[in-house]
């Protein structure tokens, strides 16, 4: 591919990310400010649980499918529903399981009560997000990002409608309810996203009825090769979640024994969380639309040993991920207490995020090496990264926590990503001089 063409591509992905991202910006500020400092912190202490529930749920299975159908678009039509009858299968038990042991993990696990209501909202996520994920990869796999970037757009609008028109309904009950209203919207925005998807599809379903052949679609022949693309990419993501899931926990039990009370430490966490992550990981949605953007074609290119191509298509979507970063951080640094005031009415929250504005630009090729893991058959190996990455990221907490409460969780992250980036680059770069040696 051409230069000129991919960074025409990249533009259009760009720009539609912008809409979207920025879409999505304003319905997190409206979303902050109606529900209120209390239904945030509520929100925040959820959101790994979130996070987790829906890797579970989708299994690895939107990068398996969009890997498979990139190779053999053929089959596109079963791989889909082979992808679709296990999500519906794993959605479904994690749903009924959410509702049966909401008030434990409210009680036991984050130790707020307040969070309850809010974990039944999650029982309902779960599914929506599922579909629209693998409606992405079916997508992405024909090559047309720009379709997915064009779906978040109506996502948000429809996320945003609803913050605006009904959230307060929520919010006048109780802070919990107000997070329960926030996770609704989230629910709103996915069921709008997935019709969008499904009606481009352009299937005449009169048309389709008549020519469907069961056989022809039958899902088992499939479902072998999906589960072992997706269970190594699902148990990376689990691994990942896990640790992002039982971060709130342990700063909890650690900052109590220190003598800080729930209340205090939930507001803390959720002014770094709730405030100063989201604008940092801001990047990250950019960098995963040129990742959707280059994954079929890197498949393609590996599957057919154009290694020295692949290689050179990944390094070119890795600098402009290195310009947009760097321009982001620059903005991030020069204009920290502005960006806070003007988004959450605050600058709470500003001088951490000055500070990380630069040392978060590492962010940027965390994503791209991943999928790019992925595209060279390395599935294992990315598991075996995010496992060492984990583990240190817990010990890390454990030990810093302590004697420096909120901010340890950004070293964290940090130390985290790097040794994700080091590892992921070194497999790739063992597995292309193992691929040219051979050929």
């Amino acid at each position: 591919m051409k230069k000129k063409t991919i960074i025409t591509v990249l533009l259009e992905i760009i720009g539609y990310g912008i809409i979207a991202k920025c879409l999505s910006m304003v319905a997190k500020i409206l979303t902050t400010r109606e529900i209120g400092l209390e239904g945030m912190s509520i929100f925040s202490l959820l959101s790994p649980a979130m996070v987790l529930l829906i890797n579970l749920a989708t299994l690895g299975l939107p990068t398996a499918i969009a890997t498979l159908i990139s190779k053999e678009p053929k089959k596109s039509k079963k791989i889909f529903i082979a992808g679709l009858s296990i999500s519906l299968l794993i959605s479904l038990t994690l749903m009924i399981s959410m509702v049966l042991f909401a008030p434990i993990l409210a009680n036991v696990f984050l130790k707020n009560k307040e969070t309850k209501e809010a974990i039944y909202a999650l029982a309902l996520l779960i599914p929506l997000v599922s579909l629209s994920s693998l409606l992405k990869g079916y997508y992405i796999g024909h090559n047309q990002a720009k379709m997915t970037a064009k779906s978040s757009i109506l996502e948000e609008i429809a996320r945003i409608i609803f913050v605006i028109f009904f959230l307060n309904k929520f919010t006048k009950i109780s802070p919990s309810f107000a997070a329960f209203g926030a996770i609704i919207g989230i629910c709103i925005g996915e069921i709008f996203q997935s019709l969008f998807l499904i009606i481009k599809t352009n299937i005449n379903p009169k048309k389709y009825l008549k020519t469907f052949n069961i056989k022809e679609l039958d899902p088992k022949e499939e479902i072998p090769t999906i589960l072992s693309l997706s269970i190594p990419i699902t148990l990376s993501k689990i691994v990942t979640s896990l640790t992002y899931f039982f971060e709130p926990i342990i700063i909890t039990h650690i900052l109590i024994n220190q003598g800080l009370t729930s209340s205090e430490i939930a507001t803390q966490y959720g002014i770094f969380n709730g405030y100063v992550i989201p604008i940092l990981m801001l990047p990250g949605f950019f960098t995963l639309a040129f990742s959707n953007y280059m994954l079929p074609k890197l498949s393609k290119l590996v599957k057919t040993n154009n290694i020295k191509e692949a290689n050179s298509f990944l390094l070119k979507i890795l600098f402009f991920c290195l310009i947009l970063g760097l321009f982001c951080s620059t903005f991030f640094y020069f204009n920290s207490e502005k960006i806070m005031y003007m988004l959450y009415k605050t600058t709470l929250g500003s001088d951490t995020l000055k500070i990380l504005a630069f040392p978060f630009l590492i962010y940027c090729f965390e994503t791209p090496l991943s999928i790019a893991m992925h595209a060279y058959s390395l599935s294992k190996k990315a598991l075996f990264s995010t496992l060492i990455s984990s583990l240190i990221r817990v010990i890390i907490l454990l030990i810093l926590v302590p004697k420096m409460k909120i901010t340890a969780i950004s070293i964290s992250i940090l130390i985290e990503i790097i040794i994700v980036l080091i590892l992921n680059s070194l497999f790739i770069i063992k597995s292309s001089f193992r691929n040219n040696k051979k050929t």
